[in-house]
């Protein structure tokens, strides 16, 4: 049914609260979380509604069906929220963590794992808080007293419904700028779009996503990268510019333009390696999407910092870009001022050590995979000293080189049997490594990091990593087959390459 009622912040003269019925599997009250929270508020005075993205997924499509949420969110009314957290959180043993006092935003985590969120309501009432709220999907309302029932004040539902991210007001932006991102992650959340008015809003704003703290940036920006198809959504931020306000290091790469190589310029070549990196992702053999699935830290998949990679990959080229007399454009070193950049992009982004590693490592390799075939098939001890550099990266690193590759179809790269040639020697280095993986874990070590440094009365150091590389790959070859061979080899190449 839908029931008139006075606006509340709305900017319209008229405001329609409609109210429809929730499916069973996803009414509130199976929540343990939920039930034990709204016995507190009656037992208070308080009163308690949940709001927010519970509300939004349970009526959503894009979730799958073992999906379980632990997140709620509620308002408060007749109380503050920063009290109220603190009251469910000494009763139930759960730990309070001060979110924002001056904004009366709480949250508790359970000893259960979930997180409880609790702001008081604006305006003292539901009806007026949830105009201050980011989006319209996510100002939906249970109240306790309708149990089986959803309210919507503000339009969320046909927003929902049509795939709509809409913002409630311009201020969202200029009160918390991170929701400048937020839109985007919730557009990929849902397979959405973003509308028009609140688009407009975004470009005014991209600029302040600059005084937003780096750990929240990355809590929203990796969220959207681990989703499987978010090729148009990456496009959208760059059109508005967040992303070079977020990396700043990307905007230089706009003036670095098409030529032999490449049919586009720089930046839009780095932005087409997204979707040219998710095209392949079907066709990938499961225990590569084994591999992208693992996390590298809380909330960030190798799928994600992949994709982060792809977008900075290039980044050394234009410090290092000169066209010559001919007009062939030449970026010679690259990859490593690139990966020397992403080292002091992870120092501002606060990145944990191995986020740091792993995009660096793509970043300073990622022309590696195609130059093993520049002068002709590769020889085979090439190929396992590839696979060693590289290790469990190698599956992260070949997807970066078929973005890359798909993404440049410049006319000196557009002979179709030669990109297919290079098509072929990339699979090659996918397929075979699992082969060489699982032969290197079953070879017996003859010699390890301490009976080397015993056997040359030597420190640790590079030196003993570099030897230990050296021997592997003379026992893959059968050139060393025992521990006295392993133990003359060692001291021939210290002898050889090192002692002085």
């Amino acid at each position: 049914m839908a029931v008139y009622e006075r606006p509340f912040g709305s900017g319209s003269n008229l405001t329609i609260r409609t109210t429809i019925s929730l499916p069973e599997n996803v009414r509130p009250l199976q929540h343990e979380e939920i039930r034990g929270s709204l016995e507190l508020a009656n037992g208070s005075g308080h009163r308690l509604y949940l709001v927010g993205g519970y509300l939004r997924d349970a009526l959503g499509s894009h979730l799958p069906k073992d999906h379980v949420c632990k997140d709620f969110d509620f308002a408060v009314e007749g109380g503050t929220g920063f009290a109220f957290a603190k009251h469910v959180a000494n009763s139930f043993e759960g730990h309070f963590v001060p979110l924002d006092e001056e904004n009366d935003t709480a949250r508790v985590v359970m000893p259960t794992g979930s997180v409880l969120d609790f702001s008081g309501c604006v305006g003292g009432t539901i009806a007026s808080d949830v105009w201050r709220r980011d989006f319209s999907i996510n100002a939906l309302v249970w109240d306790p007293s309708h149990p089986d029932e959803l309210t919507d004040f503000v339009g969320g539902l046909e927003d929902l419904k049509n795939k709509s991210i809409r913002a409630l007001s311009e201020s969202s932006f200029t009160d918390d700028p991170l929701r400048l991102l937020r839109a985007y992650r919730f557009a990929a959340h849902i397979n959405g779009t973003i509308e028009a008015s609140t688009l407009e809003w975004i470009k005014q704003h991209a600029e302040r996503i600059t005084l937003v703290a780096a750990e929240r940036i990355n809590l929203e920006l990796f969220s959207i990268l681990g989703k499987s198809s978010i090729a148009a959504t990456v496009q959208q931020m760059a059109d508005v510019g967040l992303l070079e306000y977020i990396f700043p290091e990307l905007e230089p790469t706009r003036k670095v333009t098409a030529n032999a190589f490449h049919h586009l310029g720089l930046f839009e070549h780095t932005i087409e390696t997204i979707p040219q990196l998710e095209s392949r992702l079907e066709e990938l053999p499961e225990w590569v999407h084994e591999s992208l699935r693992k996390e590298l830290n809380a909330g960030v998949t190798r799928l994600s910092a992949t994709k982060l990679a792809c977008l900075l990959h290039d980044v050394g080229k234009p410090q290092t870009w000169q066209v010559n007399e001919d007009g062939r454009h030449t970026f010679y070193g690259h990859d490593r001022l690139g990966s020397e950049m992403c080292e002091t992009i992870a120092e501002r982004m606060k990145w944990s050590r191995p986020l740091t590693r792993f995009i660096v490592k793509l970043v300073k390799w990622h022309l590696r995979p195609g130059a093993l075939s520049h002068q002709g098939p590769p020889t085979e001890r090439a190929v396992r000293r590839f696979y060693r550099d590289i290790d469990e990266e190698l599956p992260e690193l070949i997807l970066l080189a078929y973005a890359d590759f798909g993404a440049t179809r410049g006319p000196d790269l557009n002979d179709l049997e030669a990109r297919q040639t290079a098509e072929n020697n990339l699979q090659g280095l996918l397929n075979g490594y699992q082969s060489f993986k699982e032969k290197s874990q079953a070879r017996v070590k003859l010699l390890d990091g301490n009976a080397v440094m015993a056997l040359l009365g030597i420190p640790g150091g590079p030196i003993i990593g570099e030897i230990l590389e050296e021997l592997a790959e003379a026992q893959e070859f059968n050139e060393v087959t025992n521990r006295s061979e392993a133990e003359a080899f060692v001291r021939e190449q210290y002898s050889k390459k090192y002692s002085k």
